[in-house]
């Protein structure tokens, strides 16, 4: 008998306040012939993903992207654009906090519903290679569905008459449904059901950072008394961005190998961009290297993910994009980057933080950065951490901050004894303070459920709430947290916290699935109880309540083994009506082990407040 592995990344996007879980692969058209006139106002149309710990690269080609215009069934195509028809590769773990802009594109004016993605859906044009570097076989990857992804738009997307709007779509690997690996009788199946969501802007727009851009300068604008200075390129792909620049944007001349200034961007040159967003929506160009030649701009661009931190070496690596001299992101790998008693280091560029090699001690495995190298030793002058996060199960929540850390306890049941110790490794407590600044009201303290329409909680009370009422439940809760550098401690403090389905761990069902009707049923399982170390395996019984109407719905998923045939079955999702029937106890031949995750409700009209345990998903795998 072989062991079933679920493959889950937990981890969620900061800024997820206001989104409703949206639908995935899904049937319908989709066409890249065409675009929209010019003439018609621009959209911005980025893609992000969350960060993942469990793969190094999931890299599909997007082949085309459509809008469809509320109360319509006609899909209106935005890209590619007209004559262009390469599909682009993009590696979605590369995306956590930051955005690929695949176009700055003409849609008219209107109110859209859906955000339509087509997907290659063959195997041999995607690379998955998981966190230990193995790359995994072509022949054991399936796609659900049809490659079209439906992205429903909530609140439904209004394009003006004038302006720039910016229109994001998250590739959410660290959903459970985006990638399932399943080992069962020896048979491997990887399946695809890609969970993409519609995506808020940041409170601050300009914190928006995309991927670097190349391509060729195609025209130069001077500044008015009314418009700012400004340069377009045009990419492989026949996508042109307009990027304005200020005295602020910093250029570097790849062909002398020296600063640069605004007087070598003229029309032929390539250039490399680093940009964010206006608050009107227009593009700025943060940081350009430019060169007569392609193949002259740096070999790798030094931003991307860090995947391990080395004190001793001042060093860290990075997962970070390569460029060719045609386009980019045409490969990833590992890239060390040395400090030295000279890097300085930013948060979101504007925010200082300080410098020499000390800082590495603030940086750690899922922490997105952008560098800047010194010609002369190859160091890093600059180190701009762009996004900070911890995640994990919350040890303790209260009126000043919150505790990540596995919590253990030696015999007693809640509630929690004083002195209570935690995991060993990176699973040591680690303490944050809420960010409140009188100075920077946007980015204080909210916390909100991952997945659900409600806006976010200021109410640290509530939070503690939550907490204490689950503690009582005798489970944990989880979460996502978004970090913010603190100039006056000179520390990281959490802003934006995200409460995330936590997985049962070996769980068993123990009384079978029951509807109860008015949309809902519950079934019964045991879990090893995390509030006590693992080494006591105490089983606990766990109510689950199942949801097949309203905003967050269970999703059910099937797969099973048999070794007489030598077949495997996977199906998702499981009609509801079949759940009592597939739901059951595990029979004498029969062998199965359940997957599943739970959030927590709380029911504020008892005395105290109680928590009931919801599932998000229930993977089943079975094997004969």
């Amino acid at each position: 008998m072989d062991c079933s592995r679920f493959i889950r990344s937990v981890a969620f996007t900061s800024g997820l306040a206001a989104l409703a879980l949206l639908s995935g692969c899904g049937g319908g058209g989709g066409s890249s012939a065409g675009v929209t006139p010019a003439g018609s106002p621009n959209v911005n149309l980025a893609i992000t993903d969350a960060p993942s710990d469990s793969w190094q690269e999931v890299s599909v080609q997007l082949v085309s992207a459509s809008l469809i215009p509320q109360g319509s069934q006609t899909p209106t195509p935005i890209w590619p654009p007209s004559g262009s028809s390469t599909p682009t590769m993009v590696n979605l773990v590369d995306l956590s906090q930051v955005a690929t802009l695949l176009g700055s594109v003409p849609v008219p004016a209107g109110t859209y519903s859906t955000l339509q993605f087509v997907i290659n859906t063959n195997p041999s044009t995607m690379t998955l290679v998981d966190d230990s570097g193995f790359t995994i076989p072509s022949a054991n990857i399936t796609v659900k569905g049809s490659g079209t992804i439906d992205v429903a738009l909530s609140p439904a997307f209004e394009v003006s008459t004038t302006g720039t709007t910016t229109l994001m779509g998250d590739f959410d690997l660290s959903d459970p449904l985006s990638i399932v690996e399943t080992t069962l009788g020896g048979v491997t199946e990887v399946v695809l059901d890609l969970q993409v969501r519609h995506r808020a802007l940041p409170a601050h727009v300009q914190d928006l950072q995309f991927t670097r851009k190349l391509g060729q300068v195609t025209a130069v604008t001077a500044a008015t008394t009314t418009t700012p200075a400004s340069f377009a390129i045009t990419d492989a792909s026949s996508n042109t961005f307009t990027y304005e620049v200020d005295a602020n944007t910093v250029y570097w001349d790849a062909d002398t190998q020296a600063a640069g200034s605004s007087t070598g961007i003229v029309d032929s040159v390539y250039a490399l961009v680093d940009a964010n967003l206006n608050a009107d929506g227009t593009l700025y160009a943060r940081r350009v290297f430019y060169a007569a030649s392609a193949a002259t701009l740096p070999a790798w661009t030094p931003e991307g993910l860090v995947r391990r931190v080395m004190p001793g070496s001042n060093s860290f690596k990075i997962y970070a994009p390569a460029v060719t001299a045609t386009a980019r992101n045409k490969g990833w790998t590992l890239q060390t980057v040395t400090v030295d008693a000279n890097t300085v280091w930013t948060f979101r560029t504007s925010v200082a933080m300080g410098t020499g090699t000390g800082y590495l001690a603030d940086i750690w495995r899922g922490c997105r950065v952008d560098v800047t190298l010194n010609s002369t030793t190859g160091d890093a002058a600059t180190v701009n951490v762009e996004s900070a996060y911890d995640e994990g199960f919350i040890g303790s929540a209260t009126t000043t901050g919150i505790t990540f850390g596995f919590p253990l306890m030696a015999a007693a049941p809640p509630p929690m004894a004083a002195g209570l110790t935690c995991g060993i490794g990176d699973m040591a407590p680690r303490v944050w303070n809420y960010y409140q600044n009188a100075g920077d009201p946007t980015n204080a303290f909210s916390w909100w459920y991952f997945g659900l329409p409600s806006g976010a909680d200021t109410a640290v009370a509530d939070l503690v709430s939550v907490f204490t009422a689950s503690q009582t439940a005798m489970l944990p809760v989880t979460g996502h947290a978004g970090l913010y550098w603190d100039g006056v401690s000179g520390s990281w403090q959490v802003y934006q916290l995200v409460l995330e389905p936590e997985q049962l761990h070996t769980s068993v069902i123990t009384t079978a699935y029951v509807d109860g009707g008015a949309g809902s049923g519950t079934m019964g399982v045991t879990c090893l109880n995390p509030w006590f170390n693992f080494a006591s395996a105490v089983s606990s019984p766990v109510t689950v309540t199942l949801l097949y109407s309203g905003d967050l719905q269970t999703v059910v998923s099937s797969a099973s083994y048999t070794s007489s045939s030598n077949t495997f079955t996977y199906i998702i999702p499981v009609p509801s009506g079949d759940w009592a029937t597939l739901l059951v106890p595990p029979g004498q031949n029969t062998f199965s082990l359940d997957q599943v995750w739970v959030r927590p409700v709380l029911d504020t009209t008892a005395t105290p407040p109680t928590i009931a345990w919801t599932a998000y998903t229930v993977q089943q795998y079975t094997w004969q």
